[in-house]
Formats: C-alpha cells, sequence, structure tokens
C-alpha cells in the first residue's frame, strides 16, 4: 500500500528513529532523569506480549532516546476460539499486561499516563472490546489497535538505521533499504521514499507491504489441507507445494506492483522465524544486526525440512566447544531454550518455506542481508517515541 501517514506524527517518528538501538538495553539500572521524561509501550501480539521504556532527554541536537527496560512474556494470549477472544486468554492477557505494567511503574517509574498498551493488527476478532475492558478494569489503561499499514510504517522506521558511515562520509541508508517482517501472523514491511517538496525541506512517503502469510497463518493452511493429525513427512511435503501455489504467488504479486521491495540491494530481516535461525546457527553473535546470507537461509531450511532427526539436532546443539565464555554460553542456551519453546516442529518447518520463497523471490543472493536483532521493538520503539514527543 503506497501512503503517508499523519505528516507531523511522521515527521516526529523520523525525529526519533536515526537507528532501532544504538546499545543493549540496561537492566536494574535507576534513572536519573525526572519521571517527565520516561515513556513505555506494551505490545500485544500472537507469540505474547512485550514491553519497552525508553528516557527521553534534551540535548543539542533536539532529543536523544535510551532504551531502559524490554521484557517479553512468552504466553498463549490471545489465541482465538470461534473467532473470539476467550474468556480465559483475555484474563491472561490482561494478568500479564498488569504485570509488565506495574514493574515498568514500580522499578522504571514511568508515569501511568505514559504508557501505552497496544494490540497487534494481526488479533483479528469479533470482540476486541473485551479485551480492552479486561486490561483498562486491571490497568487503568485504554488499549488500541492500530492498522497494519501503520505498523509497517513504524516499523521500517524503527527498524532500519536512518544512515550509514561511508568511505566519503555518511550516506542515506533507507533510501536503498528494504524491510520484511516475517511474523506470526503476517509478513509485513516496506521501504522509505523520499518526496521533494517545492520548498523546505523533503518529506518522505513510505511503500508498505502486508501479506497474511506468517508462520502461525501457513502452519493452519498446511494443517487444513493435511489435516492436523498428520506426520511431520507428510506435513513437509505439502508445506513445499503451497509455498509455490501460496506463499510465493502472493510475493510475486506485491513486488510486481512495488518495484522497490526487489530492487534495493540492502534488506533488513527481522520476525520470530529469522530469529529462531540466527539463534540456532550463530549463538555466540550478539550484534545488533548481524549478517545473513542466501546460503544460510537455505541451509536452515534444508536442516528443518530434511527429516525429524535432522531438526532435532539443530534445536539441540552443543555449545560447549562452540562457545567458551561460561556467561554467554548461558544466556545462549537460555536463547534457544526460548526459540524451542515458541515452535513447534510444524511452524519451523512453515517459516522456514517462507524464508526459502522470500530469498527466492526478493532475489537476495548477492545483497546485503541483515537481521535486525531488536525488530521485534521496532514498531513499538517509534509508538512510543511519538507519544513522547506529542
Amino acid at each position: 500500500m503506497y501512503s503517508r501517514i499523519n505528516p507531523l506524527k511522521f515527521a516526529l517518528a523520523l525525529l526519533f528513529a536515526v537507528s532501532l538501538i544504538p546499545s543493549p538495553p540496561t537492566y536494574g539500572q535507576s534513572s536519573k532523569t525526572g519521571p517527565e521524561e520516561l515513556y513505555g509501550g506494551i505490545e500485544i501480539g500472537s507469540k505474547g506480549i512485550k514491553a519497552t521504556a525508553i528516557r527521553v532527554s534534551d540535548n543539542e541536537n533536539g532529543y536523544s532516546v535510551k532504551l531502559i527496560y524490554a521484557e517479553v512474556i512468552n504466553t498463549a494470549a490471545p489465541q482465538l476460539k470461534d473467532n473470539k477472544f476467550s474468556p480465559e486468554i483475555i484474563q491472561e492477557t490482561a494478568l500479564a499486561v498488569q504485570k509488565l505494567l506495574t514493574r515498568m511503574r514500580q522499578e522504571y517509574k514511568v508515569p501511568l499516563e505514559r504508557i501505552g498498551v497496544i494490540g497487534r493488527s494481526g488479533l483479528r476478532a469479533g470482540n476486541p472490546e473485551d479485551l480492552i475492558k479486561a486490561v483498562k478494569d486491571l490497568t487503568g489503561v485504554t488499549m488500541s489497535f492500530p492498522d497494519v499499514e501503520t505498523e509497517a510504517q513504524l516499523s521500517i522506521a524503527g527498524a532500519i538505521p536512518q544512515r550509514y558511515r561511508a568511505k566519503s562520509g555518511w550516506a542515506d541508508n533507507r533510501g536503498q533499504s528494504v524491510l520484511l517482517d516475517i511474523g506470526s501472523d503476517n509478513i509485513k514491511g516496506g521501504y522509505q521514499v523520499i518526496r521533494q517538496m517545492g520548498a523546505g525541506s523533503p518529506d518522505y512517503d513510505y511503500v508498505t507491504v502486508a501479506i497474511p502469510k506468517g508462520t502461525d497463518a501457513f502452519t493452519n493452511e498446511i494443517n487444513q489441507a493435511t489435516g492436523e493429525a498428520a506426520d511431520l513427512a507428510t506435513f513437509t511435503q505439502r508445506a513445499k507445494l503451497l509455498s509455490s501455489t501460496s506463499i510465493r504467488t502472493a510475493l510475486r504479486k506485491e513486488m510486481e506492483r512495488k518495484p522497490g521491495l526487489v530492487n534495493r540491494q540492502h534488506v533488513y530481516l527481522t520476525g520470530d522465524i529469522v530469529w529462531a535461525m540466527i539463534t540456532l546457527f550463530y549463538p555466540e553473535d550478539r550484534r545488533t544486526f548481524i549478517p545473513i546470507t542466501a546460503e544460510d537461509i537455505l541451509y536452515f531450511h534444508h536442516k528443518v525440512t530434511r527429516n525429524p532427526e535432522s531438526l532435532q539436532a539443530l534445536l539441540n546443539p552443543d555449545l560447549t566447544k562452540k562457545i567458551s565464555n561460561p556467561r554467554l554460553r548461558a544466556e545462549a542456551e537460555k536463547e534457544i531454550e526460548a526459540v524451542r519453546n515458541a515452535f513447534s516442529p510444524k511452524n519451523l518447518i512453515a517459516g522456514a518455506e517462507i524464508l526459502k520463497a522470500v530469498t527466492t523471490e526478493f532475489n537476495l543472493i548477492g545483497k546485503k542481508v541483515r537481521f535486525a536483532r531488536y525488530g521485534y521493538l521496532a514498531w513499538i520503539l517509534s509508538y512510543v517515541r511519538l507519544q513522547a514527543e506529542q
């Protein structure tokens, strides 16, 4: 979709979104600034609930932003039953939001009136008002549901660094980059384009994409074709067939209408399945942006879809020789455990097929592809930054 959000709000978001996160978050540290400079956000998604808090300070350039708190609670929330949020899931979700909000207020001193609670656009249900009411009753905060286009625009501004250092100085990065967020509900992202104004500073438009073909959505599509009781071999076979007729066809239609998706040479990948691949392949690499090759993705697909033994070996790596630092090894083992908890074997197979389709259709071979480690916070960070400016 080619469109623009409110120009004033968008300009403010860009003002803050120089890069996703310049340094890893710090935990358990007290703020040296007043509470009027602290802002928070809580995001409810199909894989869990994420919390973010930032400190906004004045400086000679206008503002600086620092992430002071980030936490994820992996819950079953809020899955649908008969196209509705069940009472049990609503209660579990509201309690998790209350827990995160209380921690944000008590440990990080973020004022209640400056904490936003947001539901992802992929949470389509016939009773969103029930979830809104439950959160309101427990926390006093009224949550909102931004649409998928707004999510994509804020994700681009939050996940792609605004510039990079070239030999001749600083160069525009967003003008030659594209973001693809492969989530549980959909594939979304897009790119920024500059629009020259008749006078004054240039303005920006965003070309966004949203395809309802995320890992959970594709898993469900395959299950409908095979039956949920199908074994992994049958599921894998059908996943490969549907990848061609479903995933690749959907990607190709978007590329035909939006050539920047395939023509740009810098690609930022984020989303749960990309995180899973990087965690399993490179558990020792803790950088904010990690290079990915097309070969990495194809090898991941091979390991996941080859047979159950290959998949189990991938999910249970021996890190004793790979990571000598005990603290780093413990951190990596904890993250690998999080992957095992977040993905069923069928989820991984579906996700691997999506990644392979993206690699082929977007012609990632030879491009500069990076995993944005903190991409899962990108759009909520941008949203919170907007709230801070307002």
